[in-house]
């Protein structure tokens, strides 16, 4: 088949998009050209970044086309339009999945897994533990629960928080950090985030956003008059673009990970196996405490993770699945 990738958006996306282009000039049996937004006679298959997505002109020109949006908007009306019509998206997370369906059935997820080089790290018996982070400085702004129960970790132990983040993008976090641990601020690259994350022995993924108390009391409060509702369950928000991309780095670097409950966490940590998956604070505390005194678990669920991405979710997996999607799988 013959392919054509057009935008000129730089975004996260594009580097996994870039990706796909490499992927699909090594293969025998396909083609694949970059921008030409003039030419769509010449191609079986579109590709577009939302930005950039002119599927009009492009069915325009080959009604045959078969046109797709990576990375998908719908926060103006033009973009709602282009999704609806459009012969399928690629999104990178079941979170993203579930909400894009009712703009169009055909969905693909293509996991936003950045072509990174792999750290070989053995986990030893230790006194100072080293906690990583790595991702937006919003997750971090949210992270009441995982500051407390560093807090309380570093009364007892030699512990110490890294936060990998765009400091020079976004500023410097200092919003709901632990007031007692000590926490290292590093500038985020993508050339060095896995180095920085190898010198670290524990990985954790907070990405529940708390919803404010204005909205959740009374919220919970109307639900307490309904059948079936306790004043003990859980309230759960995420973004919808949560995504399984940050767990992915952490494998690079050989560190097992600690995360709270999404769907993406969910579908790839198989708990106490793999990975600890916690929904509270004490949760955090029960989890990192665990780890920080079993370095054998920690290496043995470094290794766990890093074979189920690679037996089930790995690059090269993905991108036979998106092949066999763009043949058979397009309703």
């Amino acid at each position: 088949m013959k392919f054509v990738v057009n935008t000129k958006y730089n975004a996260a996306g594009t580097v996994v998009l870039e990706g796909i282009v490499v992927r699909l000039k090594n293969s025998i049996e396909h083609t694949v050209s970059r921008n030409d937004f003039d030419h769509y006679g010449n191609y079986d298959v579109a590709i577009f970044m939302a930005p950039d997505s002119r599927l009009r002109e492009a069915k325009k020109q080959n009604n045959r086309l078969l046109c797709g949006i990576f990375d998908p908007k719908v926060t103006l009306l033009w973009q709602k339009k282009e999704v609806r019509s459009a012969d399928f998206l690629i999104v990178s997370s079941i979170e993203q999945r579930e909400f894009f369906l009712k703009y169009n059935k055909n969905v693909f997820i293509y996991y936003m897994f950045p072509d990174l080089p792999e750290i070989e790290k053995v986990h030893i018996c230790k006194e100072k533990i080293i906690i990583g982070y790595h991702g937006n400085k919003q997750h971090l702004n949210a992270m009441r629960d995982l500051s407390w129960a560093l807090d309380r970790l570093s009364e007892k132990h030699s512990v110490e928080f890294h936060a990998i983040y765009n400091i020079k993008k976004l500023g410097k976090w200092n919003k709901n950090l632990p007031k007692k641990c000590p926490v290292h601020h590093v500038q985020w690259t993508g050339d060095s985030v896995v180095n920085n994350l190898a010198k670290c022995d524990i990985g954790v993924l907070p990405s529940l956003l708390p919803a404010p108390s204005i909205f959740a009391r009374p919220f919970v409060t109307f639900l307490l008059n309904k059948e079936g509702y306790h004043n003990n369950d859980y309230v759960s928000r995420y973004k919808l673009t949560t995504n399984p991309g940050r767990l992915y780095v952490f494998t690079r670097a050989g560190l097992p990970v600690v995360s709270d409950f999404t769907p993406s966490s969910c579908q790839f940590i198989e708990d106490g196996k793999s990975g600890m998956l916690v929904g509270t604070k004490e949760g955090w505390l029960n989890s990192l405490e665990f780890l920080m005194n079993n370095f054998e678990k920690r290496e043995i669920f470094a290794v766990n993770l890093k074979k189920t991405i690679h037996e089930k979710y790995s690059i090269d997996k993905n991108f036979i699945q998106f092949l066999d999607f763009i043949k058979n799988g397009i309703r």
